[in-house]
């Protein structure tokens, strides 16, 4: 029935919500569990004359992570697909967007090649946390249509004659 169908779509956007928070959750534990790995790290590599901050980055570094988000076609309105596509390697370009091969492709390798654990840890943390925020993403879309989906339903419910 109609109202079968109202319910149906509450309880999809409410599955929806839960989703959502349930991932954005687990971004908030990523990046505070990150932070700390960090600041452990800098704290072990301060002996070592070697420091952990943004001064040691490559300025011609590219992402190796993108979120790429893609309309679905023929599909209800609002909904799109989201991936995350991790590259292989590290790419490090010059000024002229030539490959430049000096430079090491792993970030970790940046602080040398025995690094504390904790940067190790670091790395794996924040890549969970751009993988539970990507579907963060999902779910706001999902409840976007969701919730577009259960207000035409009770609409139509409401403007259909009661028995």
């Amino acid at each position: 029935s109609r109202k079968e169908a109202v319910d149906d779509a509450l309880r999809a956007f409410l599955r929806c919500v839960d989703e959502y928070q349930a991932a954005s959750a687990e971004v908030a534990a990523c990046c505070k569990s990150g932070v700390f790995d960090i600041a452990q790290a800098r704290k072990n590599m301060a002996g070592k004359g070697i420091g952990v901050s943004q001064i040691h980055y490559p300025a011609r570094m590219r992402a190796r992570a993108t979120v790429d988000v893609t309309p679905s076609q023929g599909e209800e309105e609002g909904k799109a697909s989201m991936s995350l596509k991790m590259r292989e390697e590290q790419i490090l370009v010059d000024e002229d967007g030539n490959e430049d091969p000096s430079m090491d492709r792993d970030p970790i390798k940046w602080f040398g090649l025995l690094v504390p654990v904790q940067l190790k840890n670091s790395q794996k943390t924040f890549k969970r946390g751009l993988e539970s925020a990507v579907g963060a993403a999902r779910a706001v879309v999902a409840m976007e249509a969701t919730w577009a989906r259960y207000e035409r339903l009770l609409e139509d419910l409401r403007e259909t004659p009661q028995e």
